[in-house]
């Protein structure tokens, strides 16, 4: 049986043609729906219906029944005035068991907070889901980073030293399967992170970590560790990101590294 494609690689109709055809049992309606609601990840201003016809190449007449149904269970919100809608209270809930059936992170986050402290930047916890990372926890100092993620933001995995750690643990076809997709379907996040990608891969197992030397964006340095332990069929990433003006990237292998290295194998013993 062909793998399914995730609901990340599902962009428009077409994707979802090929989807049904691989799998007759596959919901196309349930997947035009949370198509819509996935419209608001990387873009979490309102949204119009021509808009998502447009960008998911479905009739508007669809969309519409989709928006009104979404609207009706709470995943919605809209605005009358504007004719637009709104991601709604719905979708925080529920990703909400998600998060809290992780009571690790809930023991971990003293020692989170202690380096985000100590370093003056944020520790996060992730998990890769398709071509990204997606937070469950985040401690940082008091002043914060410039790019400090919430619970449930994502990045790009060939942009992020935790998406990079997790790029070190796959077999040479799978990763090179993998940045292909990411080439095809990303191209510009590819290009700006794959040399750094690149040299966090050739040098993770003599690390122990791999770094980002700003080319996420917004100047922020990073080293990132995949761990061991499991949440669910998926293992949890860590990362300590730092404000380039408040260290060097020299700084990266000497100190921060070890030290997020030093709090993971931490955390695997409590996982036990």
């Amino acid at each position: 049986m062909r793998q399914l494609r995730t609901m990340h690689h599902i962009k428009d109709q077409e994707d979802l043609r090929r989807v049904r055809n691989d799998d007759p049992n596959f919901s196309g309606t349930l997947a035009k729906g949370l198509m819509i609601l996935q419209s608001f990840v990387r873009n979490p201003r309102a949204h119009a219906n021509s808009e998502f016809a447009e960008r998911l190449g479905l009739p508007r007449s669809t969309v519409s029944r989709l928006c009104r149904s979404l609207q009706t269970l709470g995943f919605l919100d809209h605005d009358e005035r504007l004719d637009r809608y709104f991601i709604g209270p719905a979708a925080v809930t529920l990703g909400y068991p998600y998060v809290i059936n992780a009571p690790l992170l809930t023991q971990l986050r003293p020692a989170l907070q202690f380096m985000a402290d100590r370093f003056e930047g944020a520790v996060s916890v992730s998990v890769a889901m398709d071509l990204d990372v997606v937070f469950i926890e985040t401690c940082a100092h008091q002043q914060g980073t410039l790019a400090r993620p919430g619970i449930g933001a994502v990045r790009g995995i060939v942009e992020n030293s935790m998406g990079r750690a997790w790029l070190a643990g796959m077999t040479p076809s799978e990763r090179n399967h993998f940045l292909a997709r990411v080439r095809q379907m990303r191209p510009e996040e590819h290009a700006r992170g794959i040399e750094g990608a690149k040299e966090s891969i050739a040098n993770y197992a003599k690390r122990g970590f791999a770094v980002n030397l700003g080319d996420g964006g917004m100047g922020v340095l990073a080293v990132g560790v995949a761990s061991d332990i499991r949440y669910g069929s998926r293992n949890l990433l860590f990362n300590c990101a730092i404000p380039g003006y408040r260290t060097k990237p020299s700084d990266l292998p000497k100190t921060v590294g070890p030290a997020l290295v030093q709090l993971v194998s931490m955390a695997g013993r409590q996982a036990g």
